[in-house]
């Protein structure tokens, strides 16, 4: 499996916002997430444990997906392995992009309620049509195919 430079940028942001998602509500007064996710599921057993039952339901509909993210996920530790500089600068700036949304959404709660919706419908559309979504950061895309 190829990764281009977006892919390297795209998977941490995505397993970010995925793991953002996960563990809002347990962040009220809290700067973010757990400082990792070992000591955050010493903190929250239950949370934790839902996640992970719900991370094997989502294997066991579809495997090929989840051992696509698993090999990226080793891909990318790999590559942090080699070289950790660039990876702490990747997620310096996802933190610091991570509050910047906060912040916005803070601001016109309406209007992230509205974008994840679409976020949703948009994610739905490509689970039924997954061809259709192959755009920006996908290996598999025409080559000359513009990105929106």
């Amino acid at each position: 499996m190829k990764l281009n430079i977006r892919s390297l940028v795209l998977i941490p942001a995505f397993l970010s916002l995925f793991t953002g998602v996960a563990l809002a509500d347990d962040g009220a007064g809290k700067p973010g997430p757990a400082p990792n996710r070992q000591q955050w599921c010493a903190d929250n057993p239950q949370k934790c444990q839902e996640m992970k039952t719900r991370m094997q339901e989502k294997c066991v509909q579809d495997p090929k997906r989840c051992e696509e993210m698993k090999a990226r996920a080793a891909d990318l530790k790999a590559k942090c392995d080699a070289n950790p500089e660039e990876c702490q600068k990747q997620r310096e700036k996802m933190k610091s992009r991570r509050v910047e949304m906060r912040a916005k959404c803070d601001a016109n709660p309406e209007e992230c309620k509205k974008r994840r919706e679409e976020m949703r419908e948009h994610r739905e559309k490509c689970r039924e049509n997954p061809d259709s979504c192959r755009g920006r950061g996908h290996d598999s895309a025409p080559a000359g195919k513009p990105s929106t």
